[in-house]
């Protein structure tokens, strides 16, 4: 074992010892807008304490998104390392109305109480709890402590807009594949998923067309065998597209590609059917199973909260494209305005406003210092974050084979490509950076 390889193993062992500790903040407010409103919940948070000095430390922020969180995965572990680095303290906080993060208790997913569930709330949680943390000198934090927000995807752009909303409370945000601009109509996003299918090779994207098109012909067979009969065509349609498309965004395009390679169509349905059925659930996908009076919390996983959202406020709604498109046709703006109906009842007002949030929350023309976007070539949420550089944001295109959905948080093992590497080098003497100009400013 050389040097290198010795130092690598003593970090990963020493990273993945870290110790962890789920706590409650007992009085966040449901409504930040309202004063008359006193009603409060209960919101779940982690800390991972070994590492924060208070002389000279920091505090990373880690922002968790639409699920159930679990704190600091082991498959992300890239937080922890700057943890040790720079001498921090790591809080993570649970999204309100995911998890065990409920407003209401049993009644949180009513409608009438989903008006509650939106992205300012939660970044007013964000600024309410961290306050908190500060006010009661909890962990040793003081005043002087500098604050790091860090996200991947949709707590990715909550870490960007959380930098912008309130800059006087965090030096820095790292902004993993950010999804900062809002968006209804998203038909790019099947785009760039060709784009990385083919490359492993065109075989691949016709194989993936295939797919596509063979459970379009033959939609009932395919959705029995899938135990998906409760779905709509539609969205039967949408869920197995959705279900092949995760591969490819969260890095798995070789495996899916090669795994597909030389098997008749048949064949592939075949190893498709037995990795879905195992990996997801296709009646989550179901607007029958979203409303309020059958949802099944415990199985919906967090589906009809994120659908609300979506429905409300975000969009990004992946339809087809007009050429040449993986998914059916039949996925248009249209079947998803009607999807939303479906679940959340006529009277609703839903559709996201795109130019009132975008004007709000920036979009493509956020503008504010010191922070870090990162995006991995092959990951199709990349066209509604930033990819390229502009004013003061340090912007990273990942381009590595089957770099991914959030690619650089992940736990750094030997094989990662040297630019990823690279990267995380260059984002850690950035935080180091903004740690030390913070002091700085102290001191004059």
């Amino acid at each position: 074992m050389n040097k290198m390889s010795f130092l690598l193993y003593i970090l990963i062992f020493v990273v993945n010892s870290y110790i962890q500790t789920e706590r409650w903040f007992e009085q966040q407010l449901i409504d930040h807008y309202d004063r008359t409103n006193k009603q409060t919940f209960r919101q779940r948070y982690w800390t991972v304490e070994e590492y924060f000095q208070v002389e000279g430390g920091a505090v990373i922020f880690w922002i968790c998104g639409e699920y159930t969180c679990p704190g600091i995965r082991k498959e992300r572990l890239f937080p922890v390392e700057l943890a040790q680095t720079h001498k921090a303290l790591i809080v993570v906080l649970e999204h309100r109305f995911y998890g065990k993060s409920m407003p209401f208790g049993d009644d949180a997913l009513k409608i009438e109480n989903l008006k509650y569930l939106g992205i300012r709330q939660a970044l007013d949680d964000l600024a309410y709890f961290q306050l908190y943390i500060v006010q009661n000198r909890l962990f040793g934090v003081k005043q002087n402590h500098p604050w790091i927000a860090i996200g991947g995807s949709y707590p990715g752009a909550m870490a960007a807009w959380y930098r912008y909303q309130y800059p006087h409370l965090v030096v820095g945000a790292l902004a993993s594949s950010a999804v900062v601009q809002i968006q209804t109509d998203f038909p790019k996003f099947d785009t760039q998923v060709k784009l990385s299918a083919q490359k492993s090779d065109q075989e691949c994207v016709d194989n993936l067309k295939g797919l596509n098109n063979y459970a379009e012909e033959n939609l009932e067979s395919v959705r029995s065998r899938l135990k998906a009969e409760r779905l709509t065509e539609e969205e039967f349609l949408f869920y197995f597209t959705d279900a092949i498309i995760l591969k490819v965004q969260y890095g798995g395009r070789s495996r899916l590609c090669n795994d597909l390679m030389g098997k008749t169509i048949e064949e592939q349905m075949d190893y498709f059917i037995e990795r879905a059925l195992v990996e997801d659930n296709p009646e989550s996908y179901g607007s029958f199973y979203l409303r309020d009076d059958i949802y099944n919390e415990q199985n919906l996983r967090s589906s009809r909260q994120w659908k609300y959202q979506c429905c409300t406020e975000v969009g990004w709604w992946q339809t087809a494209p007009s050429e040449d498109s993986l998914r059916s046709s039949r996925l248009d703006i249209e079947f998803y305005k009607q999807y939303c109906k479906d679940i959340f009842g006529d009277d609703l007002k839903l559709w996201p406003d795109e130019d009132r949030g975008n004007t709000y929350f920036g979009g493509f023309d956020l503008d504010i210092d010191n922070i870090i976007f990162t995006n991995g070539d092959e990951d199709p949420w990349k066209w509604v974050s930033i990819i390229e550089p502009k004013g003061n944001f340090n912007v990273y295109h990942i381009n590595c084979d089957n770099a991914g959905h959030c690619v650089e948080l992940y736990t750094p093992i030997d094989e990662d490509c040297i630019q990823l590497k690279q990267v995380r080098i260059e984002i850690s003497q950035i935080f180091g950076n903004w740690i030390r100009q913070h002091y700085s400013k102290q001191e004059l």
